[in-house]
C-alpha cells in the first residue's frame, strides 16, 4: 500500500475541535497519510484564512514546531505508528492529497524524530 489514509484520529478530542495552535490561527486536522515504504507520516490540517493578512507563512511557522511536539508525536505514538520523516501541511481548503489546487494556499515543514523529539529538518 503506497499510503494508508486514517481516519482513526478524527474521533479523537484534539482532532475533533479547532485546534489552539500559539499563532491564534484557527486550525482544523484534515488526516494522517502514512507511507510505509518511505518512513513518512504526513499531517494535513486546513485553515479557510491561510494566506490572508496576518495569517501568511511567517505569522504561523512557529506553529509547525508546535504541531509536531504537541499533536503529531503524541498521536503516532498513541496509536503505535512508527515514522521517520514528518511532513505538516497546511491549506486554506480541504482537497485530496496529490490533487493540483492551483490558487490553494499551502505551507508545508518538516521533521525528523531524533530521540523521540521533533528535529526540523529545512526542504
Amino acid at each position: 500500500m503506497r499510503w494508508l489514509a486514517l481516519s482513526l484520529l478524527i474521533a479523537t478530542p484534539a482532532f475533533a475541535q479547532e485546534i489552539a495552535v500559539p499563532s491564534g490561527l484557527p486550525l482544523t486536522f484534515q488526516e494522517v497519510i502514512l507511507e510505509q515504504e518511505t518512513g513518512f507520516a504526513r499531517f494535513r490540517f486546513v485553515s479557510d484564512v491561510l494566506g490572508e493578512p496576518g495569517w501568511e507563512m511567517p505569522d504561523v511557522a512557529g506553529d509547525f514546531a508546535w504541531l509536531c511536539d504537541k499533536i503529531v508525536l503524541p498521536a503516532l505514538d498513541q496509536n503505535g505508528w512508527k515514522a521517520d520523516q514528518i511532513v505538516i501541511s497546511m491549506a486554506d481548503s480541504a482537497f485530496e492529497f496529490g490533487e493540483v489546487v492551483p490558487d490553494a494556499v499551502q505551507y508545508f515543514d518538516g521533521f525528523a524524530i531524533v530521540d523521540g523529539a521533533c528535529e526540523w529538518v529545512p526542504f
